[in-house]
């Protein structure tokens, strides 16, 4: 493995601004009752006061629930899950933050939809939900309701690990994968957003294969030809460098301090060790939404990534153009 930061002084200097940052005014909390989902809460707070943002509490009566979840009482009526939204409010309001809560009282069978729709009806910049289902992370991400929101509402989602969720947002980095398309891209101006919020720094990180961690198109290749491969690698990181330093410094030029590094060796590996390593507080990835992460990386290499990163994940979902229309959906 090759870990390789980039010289900005090797670069030359962009001229063009850069497009912006996006607002974080609103964000939205979904809760089922549990210890579990509350690991979102400390999170959404650090956010809310980073941000100024107000935060809305959010339970959706389920239809034909079950009468306890993860070992507690589950909320079916409008009076309990009101009563339990008012405490949890009142409790993160005490700091000066501005919180609301809404109880969806019509039992539905789709939980994911309802969310979806109320995130989309509160204009929510951010929904922050804790991952915590039976079947492990890799089903919360591809099936469950945290994928199923992102999927029909189009709006961030930050996933929290509940285990490994801390009191306090302290780390002073956020980390962005990148992969050399515009698509990834996509996270780039709420990245920029939150690390102004939070005064941190942002880390542009791009993993380059080496041949015995090639895959895909480039396996033939390193196999037969090794020493072609590992010149084209080669230079496959002389213009990740290259695109790395171009936008770190666009974002410089904002006043957001961003550093770019360039990592060999296989996707999952490199980038849940360079979080550990930097410890990164937040990894930001734009995402479609249809299909988990596959905007950046297969979904294998996503779910590894998250299963052996501690930190939050937020996912930045692209809307593509309807071509059959020429609008975005």
């Amino acid at each position: 493995m090759t870990v390789r930061a980039v010289d900005r002084q090797s670069q030359p200097r962009p001229t063009q601004p850069w497009p912006g940052t996006v607002p974080v005014e609103r964000l939205l909390v979904p809760l089922d009752g549990s210890q579990l989902a509350e690991a979102a809460l400390p999170i959404a707070a650090q956010l809310a006061d980073a941000c100024g943002a107000t935060i809305a509490l959010l339970h959706v009566i389920e239809q034909h629930a079950p009468s306890s979840i993860h070992g507690k009482h589950h909320l079916v009526n409008r009076a309990d899950a009101e009563a339990y939204l008012a405490q949890l409010a009142r409790q993160l309001a005490e700091e000066g933050r501005p919180v609301g809560f809404h109880v969806h009282e019509a039992p539905v069978g789709n939980v994911a939809r309802s969310i979806a729709t109320h995130a989309e009806e509160q204009e929510s910049d951010l929904v922050v939900l804790s991952t915590h289902g039976a079947g492990g992370l890799r089903e919360v991400l591809w099936g469950s309701i945290a994928q199923r929101v992102l999927q029909l509402s189009h709006r961030p989602m930050v996933l929290v690990r509940a285990r490994w969720v801390t009191p306090l947002f302290t780390s002073r980095t956020i980390m962005v994968p990148l992969d050399g398309t515009a698509t990834a891209e996509a996270a780039l101006p709420l990245a920029s957003a939150l690390a102004r919020g939070f005064g941190a720094h942002v880390r542009l990180v791009m993993v380059v294969p080496t041949p015995k961690t090639a895959t895909g198109d480039q396996l033939p290749r390193a196999t037969f030809l090794p020493n072609t491969t590992r010149l084209l690698l080669d230079v496959q990181e002389e213009q990740a460098i290259g695109y790395l330093e171009h936008l770190a410094a666009l974002m410089r030029l904002t006043g957001v301090p961003t550093f770019a590094e360039v990592r060999r060796g296989a996707p999952v590996a490199q980038l849940a060790a360079d979080t550990t390593e930097h410890a990164d507080g937040l990894v930001v990835a734009a995402t479609h939404g249809r299909a988990g992460l596959e905007a950046i990386w297969s979904p294998s290499v996503a779910a590894g990534l998250l299963k052996r990163t501690s930190a939050p994940v937020l996912l930045v979902p692209i809307v593509e153009p309807d071509p059959r229309l020429g609008t975005s959906l």
